[in-house]
């Protein structure tokens, strides 16, 4: 069973990066700002990441913005925002994963429209008013983790081959560094051997 430990993480954390992975319509700035205060101390990996990004943000425009975040997620299946898309493909397991997590979320009273259960900012904004911990540490260690870790391995992966090929590896997006930002801070809040669990054979999570 994956925990989560003793660091003090503020829900506020996980609205931050919600509203940050949403498609922008306004400047990012004062959320990235204030995401940067909330991680300096605990989460010094995340806040360099945030602090490469908030360099991209604070120069770009609008637009610029909305680009980059269709660049970064829309055109590339590899860095899709959908946790049951990278954990159990175009499977009826993901669609069992769906109905699990809008079964969580109304227990909560929240409501979404226009997206998926398991959009990935949706997930954060659960986590964000979620005050049960054992469910917490079931959604970061068997939702959240395992997609962000196998976004960073085929990332890796990627880059590796492009060495041993003797070319340039892959352009890194701006939009990349929220991501691993977020992997980051869930890497040193979750507890499992520092390996992340993924979804294989089944949806019925025990604790849920």
């Amino acid at each position: 069973m994956v925990t989560v430990s003793d660091e003090p993480t503020s829900q506020r954390v996980w609205e931050l990066f919600s509203e940050l992975l949403e498609y922008p319509q306004q400047s990012p700035v004062e959320a990235l700002e204030e995401c940067r205060e909330l991680t300096r101390a605990t989460f010094p990996d995340a806040e360099i990441r945030l602090a490469g990004f908030q360099a991209f943000a604070e120069d770009a425009t609008l637009g610029g913005l909305q680009e980059e975040y269709t660049r970064a997620f829309d055109m590339d299946e590899t860095h899709s925002l959908y946790v049951g898309y990278h954990l159990l493909g175009e499977t009826y397991k993901r669609s069992a994963l769906l109905l699990e997590f809008m079964e969580r979320y109304r227990e909560y009273d929240m409501e979404i429209a226009g997206e998926l259960a398991d959009h990935l900012p949706v997930v954060l904004r659960f986590l964000a008013v979620c005050d049960d911990s054992e469910l917490v540490d079931v959604f970061l260690g068997e939702a959240v983790w395992p997609m962000l870790d196998m976004m960073a391995r085929k990332d890796k992966k990627s880059d590796d081959t492009a060495q041993d090929e003797d070319r340039p590896p892959a352009v890194s997006l701006p939009y990349h560094e929220l991501l691993a930002a977020l992997l980051a801070v869930v890497e040193v809040v979750t507890v499992n051997d520092r390996e992340p669990l993924v979804i294989t054979g089944s949806v019925e999570w025990p604790s849920m």
